[in-house]
């Protein structure tokens, strides 16, 4: 895979500074680094140490972190620009390290939202920019497609028109305004998305179609065959091991989100009264600075409900091994906030989902799921997103995934999704073709 003409080329990553922007490059970095092609991974040190230790893996050949200290912000939800401007202390050690190497060929490759902490470098001869989207490609589409002023002849996108929630609905301000920038961008060499011909492949086409510039779906990142780990297990696959097949729903929500006392209580019950075996991960938002996998605040949870569910549920207030949850085959269903990366792993390993967008690009996700793919059903609909959701509604779509007809439609479409997603990773497939284009493309000459 080494080649002697890929040694006057590197790459440089630039990752917007949460865990579930930084996972996906560095997992490309990983692949990108396969051959031969040296990577600088550049992030906030405090949040490259918890990436690290999450991912625990300390090895990581052929791939530089800088850990940069910067005066960070908090990233807070009422005002977010404190936060995003503290971000412009990258451009000085970046700059630093594109000067150092000007007798090579730099790859900056920059999450989409770092544009503006990136675009000091555009300009320098020897360095070429591409964007990674850590959205899905059917965002990325629906988003282009939003701002553009007609429609009328994208039967593609009018099909779908009136499950596509606006911009406006789903993000922070700007986000309109970022969007035709980053369309517009005349430096981008290309752009890359954690997705797959298998699972968006005719979004992916259009994406191309639309661009002066190609679209690479590299994706997905995330691996697909888990081998486990015998010498130590997580007391959730232990549990695991004893329950029926497909007879779980795991119930997860991210580690950016947190919930209400009063919708966790709904939560608890809707869970209680569906009879199913569940394990729910009831954690608090993450908080930069604490040890990862302490157990971040205790939720309160309605008196007796924990006595109650002893026997057929798992209440998880550390760290999980998400993964391995998923891909286990007592794991039938997946309740969660239909975050991208979330959905590749479950996809990846077959299982079919209930959804319950909370932000940003969650409520495209779910159309995508629900209504394209149709791997899933709605538990939240994004109308409602301002709504405390019953009980009875939770109650109801767990029952739906976990036991009928309907649900089992799903999961065997979701089986056959997994299937196409592993065949695509593997010898030949579509991932590796695509790498193989995209490392062609960023080491050959103008």
């Amino acid at each position: 895979m080494a080649s002697n003409s890929n040694s006057n080329v590197v790459v440089i990553m630039v990752p917007f500074p949460e865990y579930g922007h930084q996972i996906p490059l560095l997992r490309l970095s990983q692949l990108i680094s396969s051959y031969n092609i040296p990577v600088h991974y550049m992030s906030v040190g405090a949040r490259n140490h918890e990436l690290k230790q999450r991912q625990q893996q300390q090895q990581h050949p052929n791939i530089q972190f800088h850990d940069l200290s910067i005066t960070s912000k908090e990233n807070d939800e009422e005002n977010y620009m404190p936060y995003l401007e503290s971000l412009l202390q990258i451009r000085e050690p970046l700059s630093a390290i594109c000067h150092s190497n000007n007798d090579k060929r730099v790859i900056v490759i920059h999450d989409a939202i770092m544009q503006f902490v990136v675009e000091t470098v555009y300009t320098m001869s020897h360095v070429k920019v591409y964007f990674f989207h850590a959205v899905s490609a059917f965002t990325t589409y629906s988003m282009l497609q939003q701002i553009k002023e007609n429609n009328e002849d994208d039967s593609l996108f009018t099909s779908l028109q009136g499950y596509i929630p606006s911009i406006e609905s789903c993000f922070k301000p700007g986000m309109e305004e970022l969007t035709k920038m980053l369309r517009d961008c005349k430096f981008k060499r290309g752009e890359i998305l954690n997705s797959c011909r298998e699972t968006e492949g005719r979004y992916i086409d259009e994406l191309c179609k639309q661009s002066a510039t190609p679209f690479w779906g590299l994706g997905p990142f995330n691996p697909v065959n888990i081998v486990r780990n015998s010498d130590k297990t997580h007391r959730c696959i232990d549990w695991l091991d004893k329950q029926p097949v497909n007879s779980v729903i795991f119930v997860s929500f991210g580690t950016a989100n947190s919930f209400s006392i009063e919708q966790i209580h709904e939560i608890a019950i809707g869970l209680e009264r569906s009879e199913q075996r569940f394990i729910w991960v009831l954690r608090g938002k993450d908080k930069k600075g604490e040890k990862v996998g302490d157990s971040i605040e205790k939720m309160d949870l309605p008196n007796g409900f924990e006595q109650s569910v002893e026997n057929r549920g798992i209440i998880a207030r550390e760290w999980v091994p998400q993964l391995e949850i998923l891909a286990h085959r007592s794991t039938g269903g997946y309740l969660f906030h239909s975050g991208w990366n979330s959905f590749l792993e479950s996809a990846s390993m077959g299982v079919p989902m209930a959804t319950w967008p909370l932000n940003s690009d969650n409520p495209y996700n779910d159309v995508l799921i629900t209504k394209v793919l149709k791997v899933g059903l709605v538990v939240r609909d994004w109308v409602n997103k301002n709504e405390l959701i019953k009980h009875e509604i939770i109650e109801s779509g767990v029952r739906t995934l976990m036991d009928s007809a309907e649900g089992k439609e799903m999961r065997n479409r979701a089986i056959e999704l997994s299937r196409a997603i592993k065949k695509s990773v593997g010898d030949g497939g579509s991932q590796k073709k695509q790498m193989d284009t995209f490392i062609a493309h960023i080491t050959q000459d103008d």
